[in-house]
């Protein structure tokens, strides 16, 4: 197996276009979720599940879009399919949910992660509606 870090890079890069918009997109719902992740309370095992599934779902994503353009091959979920839409209303849906689940500590005033969490979601949403705009849209 021949890794080129020349293609992963490309792989990761932000495009142009309509892509470049959903590409940003996608890197703030990464890094939101992934700070909703580390400021989840402990003992709460649905909301980091469903935070969990935010991240694959953006990575999933991410890399299928890029890699028509890359590497010019089919990738394996078409930008078209609804497996696809499936997984942009993970993006969208669940961060909404986690923040609802998500009990506070025995001890503390509040949690941390309810407002990135519905912030994640917010942008999970307009992720939702761009590439249903841009790419979806038969």
């Amino acid at each position: 197996m021949n890794i080129r870090f020349d293609q992963i890079g490309e792989l990761l890069s932000l495009g142009s276009g309509p892509e470049l918009l959903i590409s940003l997109l996608l890197y703030i719902i990464f890094f939101l979720a992934l700070l909703v992740l580390f400021l989840l309370p402990d003992k709460n095992m649905p909301a980091t599940l469903l935070t969990a599934g935010v991240l694959l779902s953006a990575i999933v994503v991410k890399l299928s879009l890029a890699a028509e353009r890359v590497r010019g091959a089919d990738p394996i979920i078409q930008s078209d399919d609804i497996l696809m839409l499936a997984l942009n209303a993970i993006m969208f849906t669940f961060p909404f949910i986690a923040a609802g689940v998500t009990r506070k500590a025995r001890l503390s005033r509040g949690v941390k992660s309810t407002f990135p969490a519905i912030l994640t979601g917010l942008f999970g949403g307009v992720h939702f509606f761009l590439f249903w705009l841009f790419y979806q849209r038969v």
